[in-house]
């Protein structure tokens, strides 16, 4: 977050607590909770954090044979290489949870990685049937020997 959207956001929360006589130290620290991001997080934290990202990367675009299979469905091959994967974002999301992320940037940072791999998965696969359509007209159009 930016610091001085934080700044602002503190200082309003500050002028809101004096133009009352109650100052209330739970909701405070529930708010300073509720503003910590990957940023705030120890280094070893980010680590875990960012290998958990790049885990995930990984097993998603990991180029698998089933991805080339003459006839394969390319939604059923996804939901099954995106299930496979999804270990690896439920450790991201216990290590951001573990470090009290906020509950936004967290659901946000997942649903963001899951997306963006869904994505790349669908054009490897698109290609990789591109490829297997081009190959078969291609031995259509040889001459028999």
């Amino acid at each position: 977050m930016n610091k001085f959207v934080f700044l602002v956001l503190m200082v309003s929360m500050f002028v809101a607590g004096c133009s009352d006589d109650t100052t209330s130290t739970e909701a405070e620290t529930e708010a300073e909770v509720n503003m910590i991001t990957p940023a705030d997080m120890s280094e070893q934290a980010q680590n875990e954090m960012y290998g958990a990202m790049v885990e995930y990367n990984k097993c998603v675009i990991l180029n698998r044979p089933e991805y080339h299979q003459p006839g394969a469905k390319i939604v059923e091959v996804a939901d099954k290489t995106l299930a496979e994967c999804e270990i690896h974002l439920d450790t991201l999301k216990e290590v951001l949870t573990k470090n009290n992320v906020n509950e936004g940037l967290r659901e946000g940072m997942v649903k963001t990685i899951r997306t963006r791999s869904a994505r790349k998965l669908m054009s490897i696969l698109m290609q990789s049937m591109v490829g297997q359509a081009a190959a078969a007209e291609n031995a259509k159009a040889m001459p028999a020997e």
